[in-house]
């Protein structure tokens, strides 16, 4: 999994450009004033500022549907060309007016970084490693914070220096971060399985996974593919009956709830805690409740019985294309070929064994989808072999038909590519699924109570709150100015909060995202709460100061391992593939809403209620946040992303 954990590093770089110039432009913003003589500099500040979201809440409106026509890697290496030319035009500037477009630039390309990123990471990463790795760019984050406080301190130290520096210096890592993603990061194989690009999808996996035989987590895609209903291959209906059984009977053994908790309360957070119990019990994944998926755990062990399954299917599809052994396809159209012959004939109710994840869509009864797919796969394999092949091919369709047993299919009549049923994937319409629709409230929901807690808020206006408060008076014996001083502690805290993003990358395939959330939701919110007191309580000014940096830091420590990677990470699983895009950016959307209002009302709070009022109202919002989370928001860990999606089909009232 090297070359997965690599793909994660080389797309979070794009976080440490966001974390970069999240906090540059507001120390900037003063000797904007100065050199533009800006009569009016609060306004200024709020809208230099608001003019980057602006232009990311822009670009994450088609965000969705440039991530579906031109892939997950092309927009990554557009985000950091626009991120690489407002960095150039901030460097330049010579006046106001190309200072905003410059931010408005950046925030275009940030805006695509913080849709993309996420999505690119849950897709090519395995089941036991998509929460760690994708918690990578919150550590990121942090990362391009500490730089920027330790180049902004740099600065403070010198009589004069150059503004633009401090915030066009961002297009230097844009050029490093362009190289990664042009010259050594593959396309997202979910993506190229939805485009019909198979054959490509199966290279990019098998460099991601580091191993040849990828054919068992190709099938999983494929069929995920298929997970909306009525939105088959082809525009055909599908459905998935026996995944309906598996939920249905896991949702027997739950426990009884009372009737209050019953109606306010989302059944999945029971049903997958349940699973997850389970799973637990059993000591892995091997379960009662969706033993099909069992299998896409991808474990070493499992490979030696999916060869023989494979080497068997293989033989039989030899004898009947005595001629195609040089296809493209090799693997899994032999895979995919014996399923549909075998399907049919599948016992449902025969017990489960590890017969390795090639064996999926036979136990499945998608008897269609597997024979319609398989036509595609050939047809799509065709075209990049040579005529031989091709003659070949068709020449024994008879045979074909033979091993199936069964008469020709009618969707064998209209042969539909596969490339060509990429341009029938479906946008904006399938926000109406009901399980689509279902887990995009949960997206947009915790996104935007995420920027209602107001960290993003503390953490941005750092320096002056620390010098407001008086904590700098703690530090003046090192002979620095106050100033400078806030920015070391500012640094000093961000750099205390990667030690917790470690701890959560550890812990987020362990104890899991709603564990985490439940632990430092509360937390966070008696941290909130502790920095009132500090003003309330009678004490002196240093036992004030120590109190409220204590506070502050806790506060910073628990949103970086919960609230702050986690929503990312849960709005990139939530989603079926073709619908994965779309749905990510309304999430995206809510979140930039979210940080724009934020950006609005932090600095009037702070001149109407002051830091007291501002933080018991976060506090507050916390509350909200908690129950939010202890009702409505299910444990994703370990699953594959098909599944999650599949679950999220199922509405209260089938329960």
């Amino acid at each position: 999994m090297n070359s997965t954990v690599f793909s994660a590093v080389a797309v979070s770089i794009g976080y440490i450009l966001l974390g970069w110039d999240f906090t540059t432009v507001l120390e900037a913003n003063a000797h904007m004033e100065k050199e533009f003589d800006l009569q009016n500099g609060h306004s200024i500040q709020g809208i230099i500022v608001a003019v980057s979201v602006f232009g990311a809440v822009v670009v994450t409106i088609f965000s969705g549907s440039l991530l579906d026509w031109l892939g997950r890697r092309a927009v990554l290496i557009y985000s950091s060309l626009l991120l690489f030319s407002g960095g150039v035009l901030m460097l330049w500037s010579p006046n106001i007016y190309t200072l905003l477009l410059a931010r408005l630039i950046v925030g275009s390309g940030s805006g695509l970084v913080f849709t993309c990123v996420p999505i690119y990471i849950s897709e090519t990463s395995s089941p036991d490693m998509r929460g760690s790795l994708g918690t990578m760019p919150q550590f990121m984050f942090i990362v391009g914070i500490i730089f920027s406080y330790c180049m902004v301190f740099w600065m403070t130290l010198v009589s004069s220096y150059n503004w633009r520096v401090m915030v066009g210096s961002i297009f230097a890592p844009s050029i490093v971060y362009f190289a990664l993603l042009v010259f050594y990061l593959p396309e997202s194989p979910r993506w190229l399985v939805s485009d019909g690009k198979i054959s490509e999808a199966r290279i990019s996996l098998q460099w991601l996974r580091g191993k040849d035989d990828v054919s068992g987590e190709i099938s999983l895609i494929v069929d995920g593919i298929n997970i909306i209903p009525g939105m088959g291959i082809g525009g055909n209906a599908s459905s998935n009956p026996q995944g309906q059984s598996f939920v249905r009977t896991s949702t027997s053994q739950l426990s009884r709830y009372s009737s209050l908790y019953w109606h306010l309360s989302d059944p999945l957070v029971d049903l997958l805690g349940s699973i997850h119990e389970n799973m637990s019990d059993t000591g892995g994944v091997r379960n009662n409740f969706f033993p099909a998926f069992h299998s896409f755990n991808f474990v070493e062990r499992e490979r030696m019985d999916e060869y023989r399954e494979e080497d068997d299917s293989v033989q039989q599809n030899r004898e009947a294309y005595p001629g195609d052994e040089g296809n493209n396809g090799d693997g899994l159209q032999a895979s995919l070929l014996s399923q549909g012959a075998s399907a049919e004939g599948y016992d449902t109710n025969a017990p489960f064994t590890s017969e390795g994840s090639s064996s999926y869509l036979r136990r499945h009864g998608t008897t269609g989808l597997v024979q319609e797919f398989a036509a595609s796969l050939q047809d799509h394999d065709i075209e990049e072999e040579e005529e031989i092949h091709e003659a070949a091919l068709f020449s024994h369709q008879p045979a074909h038909h033979d091993v199936e047993g069964t008469r020709i299919h009618p969707s064998r009549q209209q042969i539909v590519r596969l490339s060509e049923t990429a341009d029938i994937k479906p946008k904006w319409r399938v926000l109406l699924q009901p399980g689509v629709r279902h887990a995009l409230c949960h997206g947009m929901l915790i996104q935007a109570l995420q920027e209602s807690a107001g960290i993003n808020g503390l953490l941005r206006y750092s320096p002056q709150i620390l010098e407001q408060v008086g904590v700098v008076s703690l530090f003046s014996d090192i002979g620095l100015g106050s100033h400078s001083t806030a920015i070391l502690i500012s640094a000093l805290n961000a750099l205390l909060m990667l030690p917790c993003i470690t701890a959560s990358m550890i812990l987020m395939d362990i104890c899991g995202r709603r564990a985490l959330l439940l632990f430092t939701t509360p937390i966070l919110m008696l941290s909130l709460s502790a920095i009132p007191l500090s003003s309330i309580m009678n004490m002196g000014s240093v036992a004030q100061a120590i109190l409220f940096q204590v506070a502050l830091t806790i506060c910073f420590c628990s949103y970086v391992v919960g609230l702050g990677p986690i929503p990312n990470i849960l709005c990139s699983e939530m989603f079926p593939t073709r619908a994965r895009a779309t749905c990510a950016s309304f999430c995206s959307l809510s979140f930039w809403f979210g940080r724009l209002l934020s950006i609005y009302c932090f600095p009037v709070m702070l001149s109407t209620i002051g830091l007291t009022g501002a933080c018991g109202v976060y506090a507050f919002m916390c509350s909200i946040i908690l129950l939010f989370i202890y009702l409505r928001v299910p444990e994703t860990k370990g699953l594959p992303l098909e599944l999650i999606a599949e679950i999220f089909k199922f509405s209260k009232q089938e329960y």
